[in-house]
C-alpha cells in the first residue's frame, strides 16, 4: 500500500513566495535605467524669490530680509519698481510701522557676494532717512543680509554713487540750515567712504 503524501504546511509557503517576489522585484529594477525610474516621480519644484534673483541674479527660495538700521524690526522686501528702480517692503516693530527700500539704481558689485547701495527708511513720521548700505548673500544660509550701513541723512537726494578701489564717493543734496524740510534740498555735498573687507563702512572727511 502506497503512502499518501502529505501537503506542504502553508507556513513554509509564505517565505517561499516572499522570495520569488523578490527576484521578480530585484529583475524588474535593474531592467530600468535611471531615467525611467525618476520619470515615475513627480519632479520637486523649488522655488525661488522673485525679487532677489531680479535684483541680484541669485536664484534662493528665501526671502529678502533687512534689519532695520537702529531697531530691531526687519523688513520684508516683496516688491520692486524697475521705473522706480527701488526694491522695497513693510516693516513693523509694534510701536513703529514703515518702509524700507533698496535703490537698484546705486547699486553697485563690490566682490563675489557683496554688494552696496543706497537703504531708505520712511516711518510713520515725516522722516525719510537715507543710509549708505552694504549687503552679502550668506551662501551657507542662503540668504541676502544687510551688513552695515551710515546714516546719510533726512530727505536728501543722491545725485550721484560711486565706488573704486574699496572706496565709495557719495554725492548728494541736503537741506540748509535756511530751507524748509518741504523744499527741494540744493547743499551740495560729498562724501567719501572706506569700504572694508567684512563690509563695514568707515566715512572721511572731505
Amino acid at each position: 500500500m502506497k503512502k499518501r503524501l502529505l501537503p506542504i504546511p502553508l507556513i513554509l509557503l509564505i517565505p517561499i513566495l516572499l522570495l520569488i517576489v523578490v527576484v521578480v522585484a530585484g529583475i524588474y529594477r535593474f531592467s530600468l535605467d535611471d531615467e525611467d525610474i525618476l520619470a515615475k516621480f513627480p519632479s520637486q519644484i523649488q522655488t525661488v524669490d522673485p525679487i532677489v534673483k531680479q535684483v541680484f541674479s541669485i536664484q534662493t527660495p528665501n526671502p529678502w530680509t533687512i534689519q532695520v538700521p537702529e531697531s530691531s524690526a526687519f523688513a520684508f522686501i516683496d516688491e520692486l519698481d524697475t521705473q522706480a528702480q527701488i526694491a522695497f517692503g513693510p516693516y513693523d516693530s509694534g510701536a513703529e510701522r514703515g518702509q524700507v527700500a533698496v535703490s537698484t539704481k546705486w547699486l553697485s558689485f563690490v566682490d563675489t557676494n557683496q554688494y552696496i547701495s543706497v537703504l531708505i527708511v520712511s516711518n510713520q513720521g515725516s522722516g525719510v532717512f537715507s543710509y549708505l548700505a552694504t549687503f552679502r548673500y550668506d551662501t551657507q544660509r542662503k540668504r541676502v543680509i544687510l551688513e552695515d550701513s551710515l546714516l546719510i541723512g533726512d530727505r536728501v537726494v543722491i545725485d550721484q554713487l560711486r565706488y573704486d578701489n574699496s572706496q565709495v564717493t557719495l554725492d548728494f543734496r541736503q537741506h540748509s540750515q535756511n530751507q524748509a524740510m518741504a523744499e527741494e534740498p540744493v547743499e551740495k555735498v560729498t562724501k567719501v567712504v572706506t569700504v572694508s573687507s567684512n563690509l563695514s563702512l568707515l566715512l572721511h572727511n572731505k
